[in-house]
């Protein structure tokens, strides 16, 4: 059966069972050995790398084994692969397993000695009662310190062979005679790695198989990679750029000739072109030799520095982060590194080189009747803390899964004693060299967010998770964006574990963006017509930024998510507010889930970068007084 590649790196992936119905019988697991895969091109792959290596050793700081993963930041690591689609060539290779099967008739129990005698066992009849009605017994051992295997007939002596399964008395026992008595025989099997008591589960169960992936998005601006890999100048420069200091244009000429933008002595081309211009005036007035050309232009770019150079953004940055740069220490430089490509991806979801601004949306819908005016939307974007709208086109995200772990996702809340979590990884490169990453890249559209960060840090004074001296001026736009910087750090957020208490403003900014993306993919999906497993997120907090975008083939071609931003974004934004207040599990959902539960917040994990993890409708409304007395974001004034 055919999958696509958004499916396989979910659903498809090494040492995973899966269920499939072959053309000879009835549905049957099989576990899933290799892909065929090639290398993944066209991609910023030394950023993918060193964010991987940032989840595995936060994974590590919170007491999980991962001991299976080479993390030395200095040597690469990783190869991001993707399904070859060779023709005649399967890309996923697995086999059938278990290999126990049992008649619904009779209860016989028979091992197969392979999976090539399967066909054979399911379209055949019983060799005990001759009936056809053989049924693969569909359980596996799963543990968390990663151990994991397929189900097996429980040895008894010589009555092993002649073991009875009878799932409507006990599925987890097998029967078996002793003489004229018959005996219960159970599925339990101790793992051999750390001892652990291990009982039969269903193999298509998540608890069995926790994938560990990223979604990122694709520096298309080749020049833009290479700007960034000039290192700690370059990323300094996009952190000066974020706060307003360099304009986007004169980042655009920095763009233009990376090379020359480190060339102090010959400044970025702009400034060149000025220089020469003049130098030219004076020889052609006869002040000045030809000769002498490139000596005075030198001189004069020299006299006359250029403001918006690379020094002079490293300055700006040195200067506004200085205590900043003291305080971090030695994750200083990571800090930097994330921070940067971070607001490289957000450039390049801000400006790809197609949008559908809020503006040419309102104007639309005012020509279809659909609103009067803009106050409409105006007033409910200002409810709702957002700062602006856009549907972008063309956005390359990169999705990929290095690992995964078995039973649970946090290492913290693991139930193994004898044992760490593990978070397992994939096979090697042929040469032994790299880890394998299965990826999968893919062009799609999606509606980008920008939450208003004023009103973020009223919210957060509000509650008083921020004090009085804490804020900034939120009159100037480059203090907030500041302000964020310094005290918002993404670097903290994984994706299988609640955020640090100790980083309360982070958690609870984060939440409140997590929850908010939540309810707005719950909408869109209602409105766009997608199914909540085609949308997906990522969030930017530190530029307090969403983006929900389609994941599968179907939804891009019809532009259903814009679509719905062009001709009903205002019934978008009233929806997302009435159905995303009550949930119909009230009062248990808030009371005993945290006001977030299947019904109301939380997502398939397909959808959900985060294993649903910090989401609450606390942080979006004000609930009932006790643990959750938050006032919510969308009732500030109100």
């Amino acid at each position: 059966m055919k999958r696509s590649k958004t499916q396989a790196i979910y659903k498809f992936l090494p040492e995973m069972w899966v269920s499939d119905r072959p053309d000879y019988g009835p549905a049957v697991t099989a576990i899933i050995r290799s892909w065929n895969h090639v290398k993944m091109e066209g991609i910023y792959e030394k950023f993918i790398e060193n964010e991987i290596k940032r989840q595995i050793r936060m994974f590590g700081d919170r007491g999980g084994d991962i001991s299976s993963f080479s993390i030395d930041p200095s040597i690469p690591s990783f190869s991001i692969e993707e399904p070859a689609c060779n023709e005649g060539v399967p890309d996923i290779v697995g086999e059938i397993s278990p290999l126990v099967f049992y008649c619904s008739s009779c209860h016989h129990v028979t091992t197969a000695p392979s999976p090539k005698y399967v066909k054979a066992l399911l379209g055949g009849v019983c060799h005990k009662c001759g009936k056809k009605s053989m049924k693969q017994l569909q359980m596996v051992y799963a543990c968390e310190c990663g151990y994991a295997q397929a189900i097996e007939v429980p040895y008894v002596g010589s009555s092993t062979k002649n073991m009875l399964y009878k799932p409507n008395e006990d599925r987890y026992k097998m029967f078996y005679y002793a003489g004229n008595l018959l005996k219960k025989a159970e599925f339990y099997k101790q793992c051999p790695n750390c001892g652990s008591r291990l009982l039969p589960d269903n193999p298509n169960s998540g608890r069995n198989y926790k994938p560990f992936g990223l979604n990122i998005i694709n520096l298309i601006d080749h020049r833009a990679g290479q700007f960034y890999e000039k290192g700690i100048d370059a990323q300094k420069t996009v952190i000066a750029k974020w706060l307003v200091y360099l304009p986007s244009e004169e980042y655009a000429k920095i763009l233009e000739n990376v090379e020359r933008a480190f060339d102090p002595e010959r400044g970025n081309d702009a400034a060149r072109a000025d220089a020469e211009k003049k130098v030219q005036g004076l020889i052609d007035a006869g002040l000045l030799s030809q000769g002498k050309f490139e000596i005075a232009v030198a001189q004069m770019l020299k006299a006359t520095p250029n403001k918006y150079s690379i020094d002079s953004c490293v300055g700006y940055f040195n200067k506004r982060f200085s205590k900043l740069v003291h305080d971090k220490g030695d994750q200083f430089l990571q800090w930097l590194e994330n921070l940067s490509f971070k607001l490289m991806q957000y450039d390049t979801i801000k400006y790809p080189r197609r949008i559908t601004s809020l503006q040419e949306a309102i104007d639309k819908q005012i020509e279809m009747d659909f609103i009067d005016d803009s106050s409409e939307i105006d007033l409910l974007n200002s409810q709702m803390g957002i700062a602006n709208m856009q549907v972008s086109y063309d956005i390359e995200i990169i999705s990929c899964t290095y690992g995964y772990t078995r039973k649970a996702v946090d290492p913290k809340n693991s139930n193994n004693k004898n044992h760490p979590l593990k978070l397992n990884a994939y096979a090697k490169t042929r040469d032994g060299t790299k880890h394998l990453v299965y990826g999968n890249k893919l062009e799609t559209e999606g509606i980008l967010f920008e939450i208003d960060q004023r009103k973020i840090i009223e919210w957060l004074h509000l509650n008083k998770v921020i004090t009085e001296e804490q804020l900034p001026d939120l009159e100037d736009e480059t203090a907030v964006k500041q302000w964020f910087v310094e005290h918002v750090h993404g670097d903290v957020i994984s994706m299988f574990g609640d955020i640090d208490k100790s980083e309360f403003v982070t958690k609870h900014v984060f939440a409140l963006l997590h929850s908010m993306a939540h309810a707005f993919i719950k909408t869109a999906g209602e409105i766009s017509g997608l199914s909540s497993n085609s949308l997906s997120e990522i969030i930017i907090v530190e530029t307090a930024s969403i983006f929900i975008y389609a994941q599968n083939s179907q939804g891009i071609p019809l532009g259903a998510l814009s679509g719905m931003a062009e001709t009903r974004y205002k019934t978008f934004l009233q929806k997302t507010l009435e159905d995303s207040k009550n949930c119909i599990f009230d009062p248990l959902c808030t009371e005993r889930d945290n006001a977030a539960c299947m019904a109301c917040l939380l997502l398939p994990e397909i959808s959900c970068n985060h294993f649903n993890s910090e989401l609450s409708r606390k942080y979006l409304y004000t609930l009932p007084e006790g643990k959750l007395n938050l006032i919510g974001f969308w009732e500030m004034g109100r």
